[in-house]
C-alpha cells in the first residue's frame, strides 16, 4: 500500500484540508526518498564501474599483484558504496514512512477534534432542548385549568381570572374564540 493509499484511509472527504497537507507532507516525503534512492544508486553504480574495470585490467595476464590489490581494493569499496546506498535507501523509505505517519496521526486528531466539538454541540443542544421543556411543563403546571360550562365564553372566562381573552386562546390554539364546548379544558395563563 503506497503513502497516499495510508492518507486517503486516514482521512475522510470532509476533511479536505488536512487530507490536502497530508497528501503534501506524503509527497515531499516520498521526493526525499526518491532522490536518496537515485543517489545511492548512482554511487553502487558508479562504485560497481570501478570496480569492474579494476577487475578486468586485473584479469589480465600482466597484471601486477599491486593492480590486484587494487582491484580487490576497488571491488570491496563497490561492495561497501553499495551496501551504504542500500541502507541509505533504507533511510530514506523509513524517514518517508515517519512523515507520512505524522501526518496520518496530524489528520486523525483533527478528525477527533472535531468530532469531539460535534458530540458537545449536540450534548448542549440536547441540554438546552431539555431546559426548555421543562420551563414550559413548569409553566404549564404553575397554570391553573379551567373547563368549559355551558353558556361560557372565553371573554367571561378570562374577566373571571383577570387574563385577556386573546391569551387564553393563544396559549390554547383556540382557532375560533366564539367556538368553544362545555367540557373543553383551557390552561389560564398566569399575569
Amino acid at each position: 500500500m503506497s503513502l497516499w493509499d495510508k492518507l486517503k484511509d486516514a482521512v475522510t472527504t470532509d476533511d479536505a484540508e488536512a487530507a490536502e497537507e497530508a497528501r503534501k507532507e506524503a509527497e515531499e516525503a516520498q521526493a526525499e526518498a526518491d532522490k536518496a534512492k537515485v543517489e545511492a544508486q548512482a554511487r553502487a553504480d558508479e562504485a560497481r564501474r570501478k570496480s569492474d574495470a579494476a577487475a578486468e585490467k586485473a584479469g589480465l595476464p600482466s597484471a601486477t599483484d599491486e593492480e590486484k590489490a587494487q582491484a580487490e581494493e576497488a571491488r570491496q569499496q563497490a561492495e561497501a558504496e553499495a551496501k551504504a546506498a542500500q541502507e541509505a535507501q533504507a533511510e530514506a523509505d523509513r524517514k518517508a514512512e515517519e512523515k507520512a505517519q505524522k501526518a496520518i496521526d496530524k489528520a486523525n486528531a483533527r478528525r477527533a477534534k472535531r468530532q469531539e466539538e460535534r458530540a458537545e454541540a449536540r450534548e448542549e443542544r440536547q441540554e438546552e432542548r431539555a431546559e426548555a421543556r421543562q420551563e414550559a411543563r413548569q409553566e404549564a403546571a404553575a397554570d391553573e385549568v379551567y373547563t368549559v360550562k355551558s353558556g361560557d365564553t372565553l371573554s367571561e372566562i378570562g374577566q373571571r381570572y383577570g387574563v385577556d381573552w386573546r391569551e387564553i386562546a393563544r396559549v390554547n390554539n383556540v382557532e375560533d374564540p366564539n367556538l368553544i364546548f362545555p367540557g373543553q379544558k383551557f390552561r389560564i395563563p398566569r399575569k
